[in-house]
């Protein structure tokens, strides 16, 4: 879902390249980055081992019903959401195009009759009278999420539509986890969806990572599912592992990321619990979670392998480097970078400030600075302090002669060179055969 594939042209001579850092740009008891520039970004991990905040049934109601009141009256009063996302999702999504099964067809209706909308109360058949991958996600997260919106009371009910909003919330939510959940990760650019990211994970902590893997399954088993009690089951199953605390959030977040008229981050104060969201992040991150929403360019989530990496504005950083001197807590996992990694979208501009890598050195990227790599990641990512290395002149030609060559016992095809089969892959993976390459070559395995 959302798999927003780019061709990549890869480079025949490029030299590996491309590393996520182990943590943020600037910790308790580190100086600050000498001679950081004004235009400098900065590439980082974001930390996730702190506990989620906890909203309850009175916050989620309260959030629900002044965001959805608030919401522009083009998106309150449509009769199916207006939002870029949910066309992106079902452009990119693969869909079958599957004709709707009487079965399915039968019992979504009676789900509606019950809920005193009768029809297609989710919309569902806006895009045509077929049964898609994307409709049947979209079903299934809405009962996954359909139970925490039954507790509004008499008074809420009265000033909002539960049905409606349940099928906002479940476009709107399909179209953002669409943005995350790529078979190969794509970054989620400046904008709401990295807004949307970034509360959820400064929100969950730990637990953001359950709420992908989980949705995950979902994604993958709805477009199976040939009747509507199985498709309840995978909902019921996607609620059941997130917890009704990770529901709430996903619907409070969801619903505030609504709309295309005011930025998610403006509202990001009015959420209940944010308060302790963004002093938990402080601790754990040494940033304001408000900070890292407005100031995150690019945003890279890849799920297997359980990271989060941000490139962050350049004022984002200097507000890292004046909370160091306050003494902010450093995370109590991952690796420390007590002195920060600079970050530039050039190689250009990585060069003019490094200068050269020393005498019979060259400068060697891990995760290789492709263009497809360049696009999908941005140059942040692969023009870093922590990505860019000095290597003897010998051996960066032997690691760069190994990328552009076809090995069966590394690819297992016969066809694609080292570079090409890498190419598809995520950060992460990237990274580690990187890094992996370098140690084999150095001692004559490959």
């Amino acid at each position: 879902m959302g798999a927003l594939a780019l061709a990549a042209l890869m480079l025949v001579t490029a030299c590996a390249t491309g590393a996520p850092p182990g943590g943020m740009t600037a910790y308790r008891d580190a100086p600050p980055v000498e001679g950081a520039g004004a235009g400098d970004a900065v590439f980082a991990m974001l930390p996730t081992d702190f506990a989620p905040v906890r909203v309850g049934d009175s916050e989620l109601q309260a959030a629900l019903t002044t965001f959805w009141l608030n919401l522009p009256p083009r998106v309150a009063t449509s009769h199916f959401p207006l939002y870029a996302g949910r066309r992106l999702a079902l452009a990119c999504s693969p869909s079958n195009g599957e004709a709707w099964r009487p079965e399915l067809e039968r019992s979504y209706g009676r789900y509606c009759e019950r809920r005193g909308t009768p029809g297609d109360c989710l919309t569902l058949l806006e895009d045509g009278p077929r049964w898609r991958d994307e409709d049947k996600r979209s079903l299934a997260l809405a009962l996954a999420v359909g139970p925490a919106l039954e507790g509004l009371d008499a008074e809420a009910r009265a000033m909002l539509d539960p049905t409606r909003l349940l099928a906002t919330l479940s476009f709107s939510i399909t179209a953002y986890m669409a943005l995350l959940l790529a078979p190969v990760p794509e970054p989620v650019t400046k904008g709401v969806a990295a807004a949307f990211t970034v509360l959820l994970w400064g929100y969950l902590g730990w637990e953001f990572f359950d709420l992908l893997r989980a949705y995950a399954r979902l994604y993958d088993e709805a477009p199976r599912a040939s009747s509507f009690a199985e498709l309840r089951e995978i909902g019921e199953r996607f609620g059941r592992v997130i917890g009704p605390n990770s529901v709430r959030i996903l619907l409070i977040v969801g619903t505030a990321a609504i709309g295309e008229t005011v930025a998610l981050a403006s509202k990001a104060p009015k959420l209940p619990g944010f308060g302790q969201a963004s002093r938990t992040v402080e601790a754990s991150a040494g940033l304001g979670l408000l900070n890292v929403a407005n100031g995150a360019e690019r945003v890279i989530v890849s799920v297997p392998e359980g990271a989060i990496h941000v490139v962050l504005a350049p004022h984002v950083v200097a507000m890292a480097t004046r909370s160091v001197a306050g003494g902010v807590p450093a995370p109590t996992r991952g690796t420390l970078l007590p002195n920060g990694h600079r970050a530039w979208g050039s190689p250009s501009g990585f060069k003019s400030a490094m200068g050269p890598a020393g005498k019979g050195k060259e400068w060697h990227h891990i995760v290789e600075q492709t263009p497809g790599n360049a696009e999908r990641f941005g140059g942040e990512a692969l023009h870093n302090t922590e990505n860019v290395i000095a290597m003897d002149k010998a051996l960066h030609t032997n690691v760069s002669r190994l990328y552009s060559a076809i090995h069966l016992h590394i690819t297992g095809s016969r066809t694609l060179t080292v570079r090409k089969w890498l190419s598809i892959q995520s950060y992460e993976a990237q990274r580690a055969f990187g890094l992996l390459a370098i140690e084999n070559v150095r001692n004559g395995i490959w």
